[in-house]
């Protein structure tokens, strides 16, 4: 592949790359946050490709895919400011070279090129309030596919739940996490298999609901919601809001593979609780397609908690940039891998 010398191609991340990564705030008009566990998070992320911009021997910016055999997630995209503008020539200027060789890049692993092999389609995930990340979207032909919502659930103190336990066997839950999501797109084992899972069992010890989830740590600056400003500021000053959120180093739990036997309801919020009782918790974030049954089914009988009375669902946007031989099937879902979110 013949890029600009100043692309450099690793699947390793430098000491330069982590500290990049490291100081980003995401977000620009809505919710903005910075991850508080980047460094853990790189080292872990699967297949990884880093397609980083370098000037005499200075980080400029870095794309960071993870390569998901024919399917790549677009997992960091980020520019140090230097680079990005003292002044409108210079910022055309970048934006036009940054454009030029990625649009190329783009260009030449869509056409099989022989060095990454057959991939199908770049995925994304963007705030539609994001500049940052329209910038991306709209300059290099990736296209909304689908709808991702932020589902918030919280307890300012969670019950404990007998029938919820944390196992991390994996053949435990493998058929039922493929035989509800092996038909989503872009659905991969590549973190969900890794554990821990929460379960929940009946009578005949049965499991009925069952998920995977992380732990994540941000640092918020800024929450949600046309009133995210003034409430991130309030919180300090509000018992309640301060137990559920702590701006400054805070931690929660994101779910992804959830699955509930007849997508009951009050099976659900039995074991989102029981996860939070188990570790102590007391958010749970959970991305998931609007089109996902089990939250068809949830969204409108589960009692999500405060923190969804006053932010309620914000939602992300799925972008595609695909070859010209991939099919988008508007009608299945996304499957979203809670490892792509913290």
């Amino acid at each position: 592949m013949q890029l600009s010398p100043l692309f450099k191609i690793r699947t390793e991340a430098t000491p330069e790359l982590i500290q990049l990564l490291d100081q980003v705030t995401l977000g620009t008009n809505g919710a903005k946050y910075r991850h508080l566990n980047t460094v853990d998070r790189i080292h872990n992320a699967d297949q990884p490709l880093h397609l980083s911009v370098e000037r005499n021997e200075k980080l400029l910016g870095n794309a960071t895919f993870c390569q998901r055999e024919r399917e790549w997630y677009v997992r960091y995209f980020a520019f140090n400011p230097s680079f990005q503008s003292t002044g409108a020539k210079k910022s055309r200027s970048n934006d036009n070279f940054l454009k030029r060789e990625l649009e190329h890049f783009f260009q030449q692993v869509l056409s099989n090129e022989p060095e990454f092999g057959k991939v199908d389609s770049f995925f994304a995930y963007i705030d539609p309030n994001n500049e940052k990340s329209l910038w991306m979207s709209e300059n290099f032909g990736f296209e909304t596919k689908a709808r991702i919502a932020t589902q918030t659930f919280s307890r300012y103190k969670p019950n404990k739940e007998h029938r919820v336990e944390k196992i991390n066997d994996w053949e435990q839950v493998k058929s039922l996490f493929q035989l509800e999501y092996q038909s989503f797109h872009y659905y991969t084992e590549a973190h969900c298999q890794k554990g821990p899972f929460y379960v929940l069992r009946n009578e005949n010890n049965e499991i009925i609901a069952a998920t995977k989830a992380s732990k994540a740590q941000w640092q918020i600056e800024r929450l949600p919601g046309r009133f995210g400003g003034v409430l991130t500021r309030l919180i300090p000053f509000i018992p309640v809001l301060r137990k559920l959120i702590r701006p400054k180093k805070h931690t929660f739990l994101v779910p992804e593979a959830v699955v509930v036997k007849e997508h009951k309801s009050s099976v659900l919020e039995e074991l989102f609780e029981g996860m939070l009782a188990i570790e102590r918790e007391h958010l749970i974030l959970w991305w998931t397609d609007e089109k996902n049954p089990v939250y068809q089914k949830s969204k409108s009988e589960v009692r999500w908690g405060l923190l969804h009375k006053l932010i309620s669902v914000n939602y992300a946007s799925v972008v595609v940039r695909s070859s010209n031989s991939f099919n988008f099937d508007n009608s299945k879902p996304v499957y979203t891998c809670g490892f792509d979110f913290i």
